[in-house]
């Protein structure tokens, strides 16, 4: 399958085609596009409430995006997304962006949603950056923390339960899913080239139905804002959860205590010009390493 990809500023961002959630970032960044962020726009109080209150509703059109999560072998329902993620679409992306308003309080149904369950929390990503300028951004999971629970003493491999991905599909919730189809994934291995070839940010994360406003956010953090990668990582996220309500994660780096949920992790490899910045989440005391 080819990556689907999106022009954004001076880059152009390639990400996992579906049933991965490649056409769900880039849904949101083209949304996020249009509002022009700067680095002044989280430059006071007062702004950074603004910006992340126009972030919050756009992951809620997003979240019900998520349903359109299709194999595409299987089904073309998926391919009503891929009208958003086109840049030539601009007439759907700006209805989009008018809908979004100074309230907070609309229904689901403004958001075009449609109710999903939970992805869970069994994934591991890595991005490389290699001197020759090769990338790889690689997202691999086992759905379920240890996976269907199921260890083979023959290649000491758990077991995935990534079939139960279909219970959060609407479409598979009541009608078992012909042989050979993929279930949705929240994945999103992503990376950005620069124009020039000079520049490039690969990225991706795992943390279940965190993976897509955590590598949305680290991605807008860094374009839109000017973070350094390690910031743009490290800065709290958004999440709009099965009941279009948002969470708010904590300043994590500033209260040091027990984490008693599960939280995403980002891992991204940063170059410009002839630097390179790795960065690996401390979130779950990652480290990034070279040679």
């Amino acid at each position: 399958m080819s990556p689907v990809n999106i022009s954004l500023g001076e880059y152009t961002v390639y990400s996992a085609p579906r049933p991965a959630a490649g056409p769900i970032l880039l849904f949101i960044l083209n949304v996020l596009k249009g509002f022009n962020f700067t680095k002044e726009s989280m430059s006071t109080p007062s702004q950074n409430a603004e910006t992340y209150h126009y972030i919050a509703e756009t992951l809620k059109f997003a979240n019900g995006q998520r349903v359109k999560l299709d194999d595409p072998l299987f089904s073309r329902t998926g391919e009503a997304l891929l009208s958003f993620t086109a840049s030539r679409s601009l007439v759907k992306l700006i209805q989009v962006r008018q809908r979004i308003d100074e309230r907070g309080d609309h229904p689901a149904s403004h958001y075009d949603a449609v109710q999903v369950g939970k992805t869970s929390f069994g994934t591991s990503h890595v991005s490389v950056l290699a001197e020759d300028g090769s990338a790889v951004s690689a997202t691999s999971t086992i759905n379920y923390p240890f996976g269907s629970m199921v260890y083979s003493p023959q290649t000491g491999i758990i077991l995935n339960n990534e079939l139960s991905d279909f219970c959060c599909s609407p479409s598979h919730s009541l009608v078992p899913p012909p042989i050979g189809e993929m279930p949705p994934s929240s994945m999103t291995p992503s990376i950005l080239i620069s124009r020039d070839g000079q520049s490039k940010l690969v990225v991706g994360g795992s943390g279940g139905q965190l993976i897509i406003p955590a590598v949305a956010l680290t991605i807008a953090n860094k374009l839109f804002f000017g973070y350094d990668v390690d910031k743009a990582i490290k800065a709290p996220i958004l999440c709009v959860d099965s009941s279009y309500g948002i969470e708010v994660e904590k300043s994590f780096d500033k209260v040091r205590r027990t984490i008693q949920w599960s939280l995403n992790v980002v891992q991204a490899v940063s170059k410009d010009g002839p630097c390179l910045f790795p960065y690996s989440d401390l979130r779950k005391n990652g480290q990034a390493s070279g040679y």
